[in-house]
């Protein structure tokens, strides 16, 4: 199963956290190429990262590689700085991002290479890894998540059951072409994800712990 992390997970398990930068850096710079995002140390961290951020980490279980992410999504507030309205805005072409605190960003949204979908369709991971973001966002009784992704990619949003609704018009953006959607859950979103991966129940482990509240957002962070 996968898991939703919430609160100072740096300060509670630093461990995986390093784990989890270190596999975006793997993911986003050595496989994408994202050249900006480079780091001596090999951990992709940005301003956006902290205590309110929910992440969605999927682990190998057991065997030869136990522990290894092969997964993983960042879901980031709105009611502080997040990527679509401080990052680059010019996405929305002065229009505004539906905001509040129970709708997210997603963001950071990877699967390792080596466990992606093939020709034959979704893999197992690629699979999970969705539907365990529309359990957190169920969970956590999130309205919606906004999301940046390349216009081809609206259609498998929603046959995942998610309500799509265009926020602009697609835009070239660092030489890759881009949509800004927001996505709403709805009270089919979860099981619609389950039926199209052939899921036959949960995929997210939540801890006993958690309510079903999102983190209260945390101080906003310095941009530079």
């Amino acid at each position: 199963m996968l898991r939703v992390l919430c609160g100072d997970v740096e300060a509670l398990d630093p461990g995986l956290m390093n784990l989890i930068y270190r596999f975006r850096h793997d993911f986003f710079v050595d496989h994408l190429r994202w050249e900006a995002c480079r780091r001596q140390d090999g951990r992709e961290r940005d301003a956006f990262d902290g205590p309110d951020c929910l992440h969605v980490v999927g682990q190998e279980p057991a065997g030869r590689g136990a522990g290894t992410i092969v997964s993983y999504a960042r879901l980031l507030p709105t009611t502080r700085p997040h990527l679509m309205t401080h990052l680059y805005p010019e996405l929305l072409k002065g229009r505004s991002a539906p905001s509040g605190p129970r709708i997210y960003e997603w963001t950071r949204c990877a699967v390792a290479p080596g466990k992606r979908e093939s020709a034959k369709g979704i893999d197992a991971v690629s699979g999970a890894s969705f539907t365990a973001v529309a359990e957190a966002a169920e969970h956590f009784g999130l309205e919606g998540l906004l999301v940046q992704t390349h216009p081809v990619l609206v259609t498998r949003l929603m046959d995942m059951g998610w309500d799509v609704e265009a926020l602009a018009l697609p835009c070239t953006y660092d030489g890759s072409l881009l949509l800004p959607v927001y996505a709403r859950l709805t009270p089919e979103t979860v099981a619609t994800c389950r039926r199209l991966f052939g899921l036959s129940g949960p995929v997210l482990r939540i801890p006993a712990s958690d309510d079903t509240r999102p983190p209260s957002p945390a101080a906003r962070p310095t941009l530079s």
